[in-house]
């Protein structure tokens, strides 16, 4: 996850650097952003492109409930995944940070694979927002290159963000960053059109079920958004126009 922009906010030194460093050495994050609390935080939101929060509940000047709310009223965040951390587990704080809007809630004593967990949640879950099932194409195949290796897989859904792909598993898929991709989709409107090429960033790799013997894997890929050229941004622009329902900007950002 090196191209995604995490801000880190707890009024606690400590805490911040685990979590920074949870990040960076697990996540291979590369923009980690610290505030100590919520009005340097709203700074930073402000200043910064954010991917995902992950906040402390209790803080000085402003707390993580009030920090939510506001992130969840503004126009620029209101859609960027929410981590909360807190000590407190009472019903009555997990059903408010809830009804907030928050995207996962940690609690406080937690260890590094809990972080990683709600990490890659969060992510799931705003790689999966908007997406455009390929249903109404008859054909729709995708080439992965993996350094040596080019494996043909199919699209399972796709939006501005990225798409979900069911390919063969290879171990080399774990070793890449980034993959570059050709998509074939066949019979739109009478003709075929070839998106290469993309650029995208694996968010995770999962082995699907009752497929384990053949080694068949789900791969949700983000879209790498500095590598797409214009052609490549107008092909696929064509793409989700056609499927329907979907904004013609490529890459929204929250």
């Amino acid at each position: 996850m090196q191209d995604v922009s995490f801000l880190v906010v707890d009024d606690c030194q400590l805490v911040r650097n685990l979590v920074r460093s949870t990040l960076v050495n697990r996540l291979g994050a590369e923009n980690v952003y610290t505030a100590e609390d919520g009005k340097e935080a709203l700074e930073l939101l402000d200043a910064r492109h954010i991917d995902i929060i992950i906040a402390d509940w209790q803080m000085p000047n402003l707390d993580g409930e009030e920090l939510l709310k506001r992130v969840r009223k503004s126009k620029k965040h209101s859609k960027t995944p929410f981590i909360m951390m807190s000590s407190l587990s009472d019903r009555e704080h997990v059903v408010c940070a809830i009804q907030n809007g928050v995207s996962q809630y940690m609690m406080k004593p937690f260890t590094a694979d809990k972080l990683e967990e709600a990490v890659h949640k969060s992510w799931s879950t705003i790689s999966r927002r908007g997406a455009i099932r390929l249903s109404g194409l008859p054909e729709h195949s995708v080439r992965i290159r993996t350094g040596s290796r080019t494996l043909s897989g199919h699209v399972k859904n796709i939006s501005q963000s990225g798409m979900l792909l069911q390919s063969p598993y290879s171990r080399e898929m774990h070793l890449f960053s980034t993959y570059e991709l050709e998509l074939d989709v066949f019979d739109l409107d009478g003709g075929n059109l070839l998106i290469a090429p993309l650029y995208a960033m694996p968010v995770r790799i999962v082995a699907v079920e009752g497929f384990v013997d053949t080694k068949i894997c789900q791969l949700a890929l983000r879209f790498n958004r500095d590598m797409l050229n214009d052609a490549t941004k107008s092909h696929l622009n064509e793409l989700l126009k056609h499927l329907g329902g979907c904004d013609t900007e490529l890459i929204q950002d929250n």
